[in-house]
């Protein structure tokens, strides 16, 4: 691509990003500019097409010492400003590993569930890179041979997303839809497992007919009825693998089924057949990522506007101003905020049809509680409840789970609603509320940060609980590794969500803060505070057995009520652009609008006597301002929200403040002084100060 007149891209801002990220990035050669003569001459043995062919996939620097270390911002500020059109490189075995898929059959067979699937992929000239996080039980080393899949790990580098090919094809991220690429260091892991599959596809000279391989099979739907010994579990698989693929239902397939199994002797156990419908309805989608299996055919249709018009239906709330009937809420905050606490509060207050921390409740029923934890304390908290509210739980319709849930496994999924009608059906009440606590523990054999995974585990749901029972379903979720406020893993959920709600703690007290409520106004948010509950038995040393209930809490009173004071480097550092922003703006509209590059800000922020001492400390600070919603970062660019400008302006009130009243006592003693002195002497004064303001107004450079 050399000798060209294009305009060249301009990748400086790449190299940024990718830092900012907290990757490692080096500079190499740009496929828009002549080899070096020693490149060409000693690399490529003076072959001049090998050359340009190579160099822009060439560190153009001694490398090896960034596996261990980023490029600080003075180096990578000088490889910028000397290169600004080159590409660039990202080094990997800390924080991320890459699987290289060098030919479509790779790609192919990466895409289609050969090794754990990642949200994050970069497009290349003939295949894709695969990111993951590096796997701290696993040393994966760098294995860039001629393999079909190479495995770029310590000791290798990849080129970064941005650059160029020598044959002018850009490298280009793939994501998917709803994760969020300031997210790379939540990546999922490379498992041994994946290696070991790897390899085998590396060995096998069937990889390019390996989808056809795999999905071949007999196009004859007809099979005779089978005795034990003949092979009935295989029958099982080939039929559910045809069923799949003329795409019936789930429901579909587990009716035909039956209905064929009936005829066998000795027909397969219900959980035999289960079991194989589960196993290859896996197996699909595994190979056929983006496809789901629909549970059952959902019904579809249209209506008038007239009638919707005509029959507008008003909030149906579950406990007014929180919860809705027929919804989906997220309950999140990070481990031991009190999140069980709360969602078992809640079953007990509609099981009973008692008030809700001062919410009314406005439909008492019965609530399946899938438990995925927390067992053992299930029984403590319930006597705790009804000990303090002097209201007996026995017979109230709370349905706790004997086990954990695989709810993206469908089978799976359609039992565990069965289970709940089967109940629902012998008490003759209709679910009011179906609690999943936590998404971790009842989700499945998936990654929960992948979109196809997280819309199977929405879809079944959608379809086996809030369709089937028109209840509200409450998810208890985790909060994100780098981010605390916000749910973990793929987006989706919170995109399906109706409302959604944050948990904060701190010592024993609580406030559930409300982040979305689709339909209806925010609620304010909720303080409460943990109460120790001594209950009436003992163990066996004797000790009293104790656990907790929660209090509606006083706003006023409330630790978590009241805004949280910043340290001072937080300070300092939001002061920092605060003033930087300031002075090249007139006015409040455009304090918010405008953004710094992040670098700029770090430079007047970053040193000995600034607010932030040394650059290990950066990271956590800036954090700290994302998190409080103070500052909004996009990409390698930065502003500040309407709380930070809040804040900042109320600071430099607070110290021009003092300043002025540092002045008036000043003038104040020189007022009487001036009372005291005689004219004359004012005079002589007066003249003396017009001769130093000529002096000024002649001499600026002074100024």
């Amino acid at each position: 691509m050399t000798g060209q007149n294009a305009q060249l891209p301009d990748t400086t801002s790449i190299a940024w990003h990718l830092n900012e990220q907290g990757l490692s990035v080096i500079p190499l050669g740009s496929p828009f500019e002549e080899p070096p003569h020693w490149f060409t001459q000693h690399r490529c043995d003076g072959d001049r097409q090998k050359a340009q062919k190579e160099w822009p996939k060439t560190p153009r620097i001694q490398w090896k010492a960034f596996q261990q270390q980023a490029p600080t911002d003075q180096q990578l500020e000088q490889w910028t400003r000397n290169w600004p059109n080159t590409n660039w490189a990202i080094v990997t075995g800390q924080p991320v590993i890459v699987v290289d898929a060098d030919s479509p059959a790779a790609v192919d067979w990466l895409e289609s569930g050969g090794i754990t699937p990642t949200p994050v992929r970069v497009t290349t000239r003939q295949g894709k890179h695969f990111y993951f996080a590096a796997n701290p039980s696993l040393d994966i080393r760098n294995s860039a041979r001629k393999n079909k899949i190479d495995i770029r790990g310590a000791g290798g580098y990849v080129v970064a997303p941005g650059s160029t090919h020598a044959t002018g094809t850009r490298y280009q991220w793939e994501i998917d839809e709803h994760y969020p690429l300031s997210e790379l260091l939540d990546l999922p892991v490379l498992k041994a497992a994946d290696l070991k599959a790897i390899n085998a596809f590396n060995a096998s000279k069937k990889n390019r007919s390996h989808q056809n391989a795999a999905s071949g099979s007999n196009t004859n739907s007809h099979y005779s009825h089978l005795k034990e010994g003949e092979g009935r579990n295989n029958a099982a698989a080939k039929i559910t693998g045809q069923l799949i693929q003329q795409g019936n239902t789930l429901r579909d397939i587990k009716e035909q089924l039956d209905s064929w199994n009936q005829g066998n002797q000795p027909p397969l156990t219900p959980t035999e057949l289960n079991t194989t419908i589960a196993s290859i309805a896996r197996t699909h989608l595994h190979r056929h990522p983006g496809e789901t299996i629909p549970v059952e055919t959902p019904a579809f249709g249209f209506v008038p506007l007239d009638e919707l018009l005509n029959r507008p239906k008003p909030v149906n709330w579950l406990i007014k101003g929180f919860l809705e009937t027929d919804s989906l809420a997220i309950l999140f905050g990070e481990p031991g905020c009190g999140k069980s606490f709360i969602a078992l509060d809640i079953a007990c207050a509609l099981a009973t049809g008692s008030q809700w921390q001062g919410h009314p409740v406005h439909q008492q029923g019965p609530v399946f509680y899938i438990a995925g934890e927390g067992h053992n304390g299930l029984s403590r908290r319930l006597l705790a409840w009804q000990q303090h509210h002097s209201q007996s739980l026995k017979g109230a319709p709370i349905y706790p789970s004997q086990s954990a849930a695989s709810l993206i496994d469908p089978t799976h999924a359609r039992i565990v609603s069965d289970q709940i009608a089967t109940t629902a059906n012998r008490v003759n009440q209709t679910p009011a509320l179906i609690i999943i606590d936590t998404l971790a523990r009842n989700f499945g054999p998936g990654d929960e940060n992948a979109t196809k995974e997280m819309n199977l585990f929405i879809s079944h749901i959608d379809q086996l609980f809030r369709a089937r029972f028109n209840c509200c379903v409450l998810v208890v979720h985790h909060t994100g590794v780098a981010h605390k406020d916000r749910a973990r893993g793929n987006s989706a959920l919170k995109g399906a969500a109706d409302a959604e709600y944050a948990v904060m703690k701190t010592g024993d007290q609580l406030m559930i803060i409300p982040k979305k409520m689709k339909d209806a106004d925010e609620p304010a948010p909720l303080p409460l505070t943990l109460q120790p509950v001594t209950l009436s038995f003992t163990d066996s040393y004797g000790e009293p057995q104790t656990s907790c209930v929660l209090n509606r809490a006083n706003k006023e009173t409330h630790a978590l009520s009241k805004p949280q004071a910043l340290g001072k480097a937080q300070q300092g550092t939001l002061d920092s652009l605060y003033q930087l922003v300031t002075a090249i703006t007139t006015s409040p509209d455009e304090v918010i609008q405008t953004s710094i590059a992040i670098q700029q800000w770090k430079r007047v922020s970053i040193g000995e006597d600034k607010p932030v001492k040394n650059r290990q400390n950066w990271s956590r600070t800036q954090a700290t301002l994302v998190e409080k919603k103070l500052i909004q970062q996009v990409a390698s660019q930065v502003c500040l929200t309407e709380a930070g400008y809040q804040l900042c302006s109320k600071n430099s009130q607070k110290i021009t403040g003092r300043c002025n009243q540092s002045v008036i006592n000043s003038e104040g003693q020189c007022n009487q002084q001036l009372k005291k002195t005689p004219k004359s002497v004012i005079k002589s004064n007066q003249s003396a100060s017009s001769t130093r303001n000529q002096n000024v107004i002649k001499s600026p450079s002074e100024v």
